[in-house]
């Protein structure tokens, strides 16, 4: 017996890598019959660039319930998958036919309250009223509902009302066989390798970075970013690469490079890059906003700061520039989180297991 389950996700930022790890799984799994849809950001059509149709919610659900009826027209589905909840706010009707997961990685609330580093603002008490309303109709509408953090289950539940019961959190995960510790390479004395790994600069941190490595003569960082304004600090020993991809193999190779990882991100919800870090077996340091503090351990397998702070965030460096052992440490600690937390094959696996279990398919396929 074959499962038919169909795969809608947004191909926006890390939901690209989300997306192929999931191909992944789904082709070494002999018991579903998959259909994937890639719901692509940039418009295609004319259609799409019309004014209205410019707003991402909209188009994106447009996009998703499209892509589900045209499916359903080709034949039946057990179950659907959605990622993330902004695809599936026009879906509500589907789900009511096709036992649906829906998935995301931040709720709404849990976007406001880091939103300010985005440059986001909450709108009218009506407005967001309204917004409110829109989410928790497709919540509800959910036969289960993925979140990719505790944070995020919980605003479902206490924000939007959504049964407890119905809500599992597995994160993304990374791909272990392509992230993983090698043994570092010679260097010359003293000096220990920071990687940084941030599209937008500044919001990630980065010119707190620079600032804090000015005391920090022993350190090097490699900033991975695709902002084109660094100002690099003349004491400050940096390589700033740009252009590279999710998955890419020069990316990789920093990782593997690396003796540190640092983010002090100003605001963010889950930044994958921490769950890519911990699998290459690195010692993190990064901000106690969103939900990072469900992969950085303070003072277990690396460093929470204060946002906006360069003299902690030196700190922090130094105990680890200072301590080889506190490095090896710490490292062994963010790469056992990674294996329990942020497999990618098994967590997928799960949902997979989940799909089968909302479309009652479970106990025939012998799915666990």
């Amino acid at each position: 017996m074959t499962a038919r389950f169909a795969f809608v996700l947004e191909q926006t930022l890390g939901h690209v890598a989300h997306t192929r790890n999931l191909e992944r799984a789904l082709a070494a799994t002999d018991w579903i019959d998959g259909t994937v849809v890639k719901l692509p950001y940039e418009p295609r059509g004319s259609l799409e660039r019309l004014p209205g149709l410019r707003n991402w919610s909209l188009r994106a659900s447009l996009m998703a319930r499209s892509a589900l009826r045209r499916r359903l027209g080709e034949g039946g589905l057990d179950a659907a998958f959605i990622h993330t909840q902004v695809a599936a706010l026009l879906s509500a009707g589907v789900m009511r036919v096709v036992p649906t997961v829906v998935s995301l990685d931040a709720t709404p609330a849990n976007f406001d309250e880091v939103g300010e580093a985005y440059g986001h603002r909450r709108g009218q008490p009506l407005a967001e009223a309204a917004k409110a309303a829109v989410n928790r109709r497709a919540f509800l509408a959910a036969a289960a509902l993925v979140t990719w953090s505790r944070l995020a289950a919980d605003s479902l539940v206490g924000d939007y009302g959504v049964p407890a019961a119905r809500v599992r959190v597995i994160p993304p995960g990374v791909d272990l066989s392509l992230f993983r510790p090698v043994e570092r390479p010679a260097r010359p004395a003293g000096l220990v390798r920071v990687l940084f790994v941030g599209g937008d600069f500044a919001r990630k941190g980065g010119p707190e970075l620079l600032a804090a490595l000015q005391g920090v003569p022993e350190a090097e960082v490699d900033v991975v970013t695709g902002s084109e304004r660094v100002q690099v600090p003349a004491s400050v020993r940096c390589r700033v690469h740009r252009g590279l991809r999710p998955g890419d193999p020069a990316l990789l190779d920093l990782y593997r490079r690396a003796d540190v990882f640092a983010l002090p991100t100003r605001g963010d919800c889950l930044p994958q890059v921490l769950a890519e870090a911990a699998a290459s077996g690195l010692p993190l340091i990064a901000t106690a906003t969103g939900a990072i503090p469900e992969v950085v351990h303070d003072g277990s397998n690396g460093f929470l700061v204060p946002v906006g702070s360069p003299s902690d965030l030196r700190l922090a460096l130094r105990r680890l520039v200072d301590s080889p052992a506190l490095r090896q440490a710490m490292g062994e600690a963010s790469l056992e989180v990674a294996r329990r937390d942020h497999d990618a094959m098994a967590n997928h696996r799960q949902i997979f297991s989940l799909l089968a279990e909302v479309s009652q398919l479970d106990a025939r396929l012998g799915v666990a």
